[in-house]
């Protein structure tokens, strides 16, 4: 429901949603864009999570508009859409909720399904509910979807592919986390790494702690000056991963410390993230990336921010979340597969001991990332077409 009620936005009301803290961030470079040609006051931002509403407020400052989404209850879309008046609406991803895209679609307002993603859980979909499902994609005009193969997979739900085209992937469109040489290198003296190669491990689960702080260990026991940050995927999450570092005998410090208490030059081996936003500027900071949610059936997560920051990315063998994204750096030549924990320490010993192959990866990382921009733009594009 709504946070709280307030003037709604000047008139047109472009109201942009996006879930949680992937899809805020894919939502990012939308924002800006809307923001630029409109003004900050015609745009709503809504969002599901904590997590994302932290996120949204962190990167965008000039942002006058943010609301948690409604609750799917016809009488509560009421309430919203009359209290918003909006024109038009961005989904971004697979958000699919029938009463509010019924209550648009009854007030004649444009919504299009931007970045979409048609999953394997949503592909596979029972059959009995697929008529459902296609009748809530046809709710929208226009549908922007990140790869071929997400056209072919929402083709098969009936709809004609008029309104469907693949117009990539809006993190390609982010900023380039590197474009502050000074204050990557404050930032290291803040988290206490003074010398030697950082690893980043990002966006972990359960049941990857342990193996990350066992490699760790192993790799420490050949390169004395390593260091790595450890950022779990939910950060309530922090002291449970804290426990596993100290029953590992890896000291640490939360970043949420550095924050509190800078202790400028104090070496530290391991950096806790326990903050939300800042993982994609972290990364810049690192030799090398473990993308996580992929050594555990979890499906992976985006493996873009590293690629957007020039370090190589490695992941687990259970991707299938981000299969394009995954063969896509493969392709280039700048993410490898780990099967298992003997795999991460080979291959990331092999990389910090092999400069010249370092190098050339993160320069492929860099070269695909920038092959992949545009998908915004095209975006924008269909939704002035449709405001006309």
């Amino acid at each position: 429901m709504m946070r709280q009620t307030i003037p709604p936005p000047e008139k047109p009301v472009i109201w942009l949603h996006a879930v949680s803290v992937g899809e805020v961030e894919a939502a990012l470079p939308i924002a800006r864009q809307l923001i630029a040609k409109y003004g900050a006051n015609h745009l709503l931002f809504t969002t599901t999570t904590k997590e994302g509403w932290e996120v949204v407020q962190k990167k965008l400052d000039c942002l006058m508009h943010l609301q948690y989404y409604p609750f799917d209850f016809p009488v509560v879309v009421e309430k919203f859409l009359k209290h918003y008046q909006p024109s038009f609406y961005i989904c971004m991803e697979t958000e699919l909720w029938p009463n509010m895209l019924y209550g648009l679609k009854r007030r004649g307002i444009p919504a299009i399904l931007a970045n979409g993603r048609i999953s394997d859980r949503l592909s596979n979909t029972y059959f009995a509910l697929r008529p459902l499902y296609r009748w809530i994609f046809l709710c929208f005009d226009w549908i922007g979807l990140q790869t071929d193969e997400d056209k072919k997979r929402l083709e098969s739900f009936g709809l004609s592919s008029e309104k469907i085209d693949v117009v990539g992937n809006t993190k390609f469109d982010l900023p380039d986390p590197r474009d502050d040489p000074g204050t990557l290198e404050s930032m290291k003296r803040e988290f206490g790494f003074i010398d030697g190669p950082i690893i980043v491990f990002g966006s972990t689960h359960p049941g990857e702690e342990d193996i990350i702080a066992r490699t760790y260990k192993a790799l420490k026991s050949k390169i004395n000056d390593i260091a790595m940050v450890i950022a779990p995927r939910h950060i309530d999450r922090a002291n449970e991963v804290a426990l596993i570092l100290k029953n590992n005998n890896i000291s640490f410090r939360l970043r949420t410390e550095s924050k509190n208490n800078m202790s400028p030059d104090k070496k530290v081996e391991c950096l806790l993230l326990d903050t939300v936003g800042e993982l994609s500027k972290v990364y810049a900071l690192g030799e090398i990336a473990f993308v996580g949610g992929s050594l555990i059936k979890r499906g992976g997560h985006n493996l873009l921010e590293p690629a957007a920051a020039g370090v190589p990315v490695l992941h687990g063998p259970h991707m299938y979340n981000f299969r394009a994204i995954t063969s896509f750096l493969h392709s280039a030549g700048s993410a490898v597969e780990v099967n298992d924990e003997s795999e991460l320490v080979k291959n990331i010993y092999e990389l910090l001991t092999d400069h010249t192959k370092l190098e050339e990866m993160k320069h492929k990382a860099r070269i695909a990332y920038e092959s992949g921009k545009g998908a915004t733009d095209k975006i924008m594009a269909k939704v002035e077409e449709l405001m006309q």
